[in-house]
């Protein structure tokens, strides 16, 4: 990780610095946070209190095992990034160029432009300019498509859906959504067909009119820990197939 380092006796960079490593980690001892900043725990405690009164929900333990906790809070800025975070968001934002429709990955390139702070925005700017997606042109995944199938995956609800095969037939569809998953430049879905009994993957982009339903059976689990073999090895029935 790329740290943001304060100048020496800078009050307001050190308070930006303490809330950023408070949002990194769940809990924090005050004589951690006090090593990090190189400042004293009393220190450390004052500019915990300052946080507090500006809206920020930091739990604190006293005592010697004491530490402290950055709850949900009212206030979190949108722009407390390191460098190495803002080139990650830049390289994803550019390879979801190549799989959804739309320009939503520059709009949001723009608005975190507008966003971040001066140095995080130049460091920003350079990777957006100097980067492009050219997997070339191809059907993109619908944004809206992906929202109702990652919220069926990650709710356990039942998706009902129309899809066209490969062949060009289309069927209806009614699964149980276990991940969503990208691979190899796309986007699928891993879900147990509930009238078929059998798990299946199907491509995003052959996948209309999504809609969930009622709360699954709670019961489908991921079908195996290491779901990439388990997809190459053709659903585990030939475990030495190449795993590429």
């Amino acid at each position: 990780m790329t740290e943001f380092a304060p100048p020496l006796g800078d009050p307001a960079g050190r308070t930006l610095r303490l809330l950023e490593l408070l949002a990194a980690r769940p809990r924090w001892s005050a004589s951690e946070l006090a090593g990090r900043l190189a400042v004293s725990t009393r220190t450390v405690r004052r500019d915990v209190a300052r946080l507090q009164g500006l809206g920020y929900a930091i739990e604190s333990r006293p005592g010697p095992g004491g530490s402290y906790t950055l709850g949900p809070g009212r206030r979190m800025p949108p722009l407390l990034f390191q460098d190495d975070e803002v080139l990650a968001l830049v390289a994803a934002l550019r390879m979801a160029e190549g799989v959804l429709a739309g320009d939503a990955s520059h709009r949001a390139l723009t608005k975190l432009s507008q966003v971040l702070p001066r140095r995080l925005r130049t460091v920003l700017d350079n990777a957006a300019a100097g980067s492009e997606n050219a997997g070339g042109e191809h059907e993109g995944v619908d944004p809206a498509t992906l929202a109702v199938l990652l919220r069926a995956a990650g709710q356990d609800l039942v998706l009902r859906f129309v899809y066209r095969d490969r062949h060009g037939a289309v069927t209806r569809r009614r699964v149980e959504a276990v991940r969503c998953l990208y691979a190899r430049g796309r986007w699928y879905v891993l879900a147990h067909d509930l009238d078929a009994g059998d798990w299946r993957v199907f491509r995003l982009d052959r996948v209309q009119e999504p809609a969930t339903g009622g709360q699954g059976s709670g019961e489908r689990r991921r079908p195996a820990e290491d779901l990439a073999t388990w997809l190459a090895t053709d659903f585990g029935r030939h475990p030495d197939a190449p795993r590429s």
